[in-house]
């Protein structure tokens, strides 16, 4: 229970209310994480109050104003749909003064430019695909790159913009990928070399230290081959699909010198990029190419790269964040009062 009762707004994009009535309409049950949210905020104790974000952006500042609430419970993705607003959210309520949960303007800045996300990695000697990026025909930055390539948007989250089709293996299915990506996200082509490989998540907690989480493994190894092992948005989002029968997991074969090496990698890019309260670092494992090799992604015969950090990541209860900290010890509501203490504790 926490040490007493505070008033909290969680605040979210209207537009899933939108997408929630839509559900409905088709006769599906939805709850938002808003939703789930709010009920362990009550059974906490505390005083709830929740605020739509609307993409009226004088509207959302008035009443951003006239919140009284001790804390912001910040759970906006986006604005009117539209995640590059992400961080213009977290950025109304910095010149407000207002407190709130998870990442700041900035650190949201950086974490959804991959790009730039990539060149702070560098700078801390973090292991990460080499990479090119394109915008309206102009290279921005290119490094010598191998076939196959993964392309997809450079400032998009939640799997936008990768499907199948995200793997290219020569220079037509390259250009017609970027084309796409440039047509129909608006968004600068972010071009990588594929990290063939398992797909592992760390969860990050806190602020003084953040600590690790125990790694989830999104595990693809029985999927059928023609099938790419990627985490697209069909993956993620479509029930149907045949990543359902691909379990998350505790992986219990990775040895213990690369587990705490993943754990170390995942606080430095937590920290390079800014971000606090929580976060998660996606990244692909495998066994070493060249066990001769000796840099920052091979220890002990096995190699990892960092492909993106994510602030404010997805807080459903069955989501790998949760779910993770539910392996720690933490139920929850201990994690959302976790949550709530660490943005309690440091400065506004």
């Amino acid at each position: 229970m926490p040490d007493r009762s505070l008033q909290i707004t969680i605040v979210y994009d209207v537009t899933e209310e939108e997408d929630k009535a839509e559900a409905q309409a088709d006769g599906e049950k939805i709850t938002l994480v808003a939703e789930q949210v709010e009920k362990v905020l009550n059974e906490l104790g505390h005083k709830v109050n929740k605020l739509v974000a609307k993409p009226n952006i004088r509207d959302l500042a008035g009443r951003i104003a006239n919140d009284n609430s001790e804390l912001i419970f910040n759970l906006c993705e986006s604005l009117g749909g539209v995640s590059q607003h992400e961080q213009h959210v977290a950025g109304l309520l910095e010149v407000m003064g207002k407190r709130f949960t998870g990442a700041s303007a900035m650190g949201l800045t950086l974490s959804q430019d991959k790009a730039v996300s990539k060149k702070l990695f560098y700078f801390h000697g973090l292991p990460y695909p080499k990479f090119s990026t394109m915008d309206a025909g102009l290279v921005e930055w290119a490094d010598d790159l191998r076939f196959p390539l993964f392309v997809k948007p450079q400032n998009e989250d939640a799997s936008i913009g990768i499907d199948s089709k995200a793997i290219v293996r020569n220079v037509k299915e390259l250009m017609e990928r970027i084309s796409y990506i440039q047509s129909e996200f608006k968004s600068p082509a972010l071009i990588e070399e594929f990290i063939e490989g398992r797909e592992i998540y760390i969860g990050v907690l806190g602020n003084h230290p953040p600590e690790p989480l125990p790694i989830v493994e999104w595990d693809f190894s029985k999927m059928p081959a023609h099938i790419p092992r990627i985490a697209s948005s069909d993956a993620k989002w479509d029930e149907q699909s045949a990543y359902k029968d691909a379990p998350e997991i505790f992986p219990k074969d990775i040895p213990e010198v690369v587990y705490t090496r993943l754990h170390e990698a995942a606080i430095q890019a937590y920290k390079a990029l800014k971000l606090r309260d929580y976060g998660r670092v996606d990244v692909r494992l495998r066994k070493s190419e060249n066990k001769n090799r000796r840099n920052e992604s091979s220890i002990d015969g096995w190699e990892f790269f960092l492909i993106e950090v994510n602030p404010n990541p997805y807080l459903e209860p069955e989501a790998e964040f949760a779910m993770a900290a539910k392996q720690h010890g933490l139920e929850y509501p201990e994690l959302i009062q976790r949550i709530i203490d660490s943005a309690m504790n440091r400065p506004i």
